[in-house]
């Protein structure tokens, strides 16, 4: 950050001895363009020269890309589906045949409203017994 400042100031300094009165607005704004352009290149080059001095001293170059060792990634995704099952059919069947809707059960299951319909569109559709009885509204009868 105090390498941008200094230059800047620079860069000021450069435009306040230089005769500002001889460029046109083009040529000013094409100056301001080549100027961040040139700070990007150093911002980089300041970045590739603390990865290969790092690489140097033997330390890590950076951040490693993927998961790390031991975690179990995705293979806890479908848990969330079968902890929502039980007490979906629970409160669909004590909302008995007038059945229930998705919003009444979002609140009292604590769970989002996309979530539900989600799961009434994929998991919900495989059990026989639910029944969609109006607009966002479902029923369970017990077999």
């Amino acid at each position: 950050m105090r390498n941008r400042g200094l230059r800047l100031m620079s860069l000021f300094l450069r435009l306040y001895y230089m005769s500002l009165s001889n460029l046109s607005s083009a040529q000013l704004a094409q100056l301001i363009g080549l100027i961040k352009e040139k700070e990007a290149l150093q911002e980089k080059l300041e970045k590739v020269e603390a990865a290969l001095q790092a690489l140097e001293s033997g330390e890590s170059a950076g951040k490693k890309r993927g998961r790390p060792p031991g975690s179990k990634g995705m293979a806890t995704t479908g848990r969330k589906s079968k902890r929502l099952k039980a007490p979906l059919l629970q409160a669909l069947a004590a909302a008995g045949t007038s059945g229930i809707t998705v919003k009444e059960l979002a609140t009292k299951l604590k769970v989002k409203p996309g979530n539900i319909f989600s799961w009434f569109y994929t998991t919900g559709k495989k059990i026989s017994g639910i029944k969609k009885v109006g607009e966002a509204k479902y029923a369970y009868t017990v077999k």
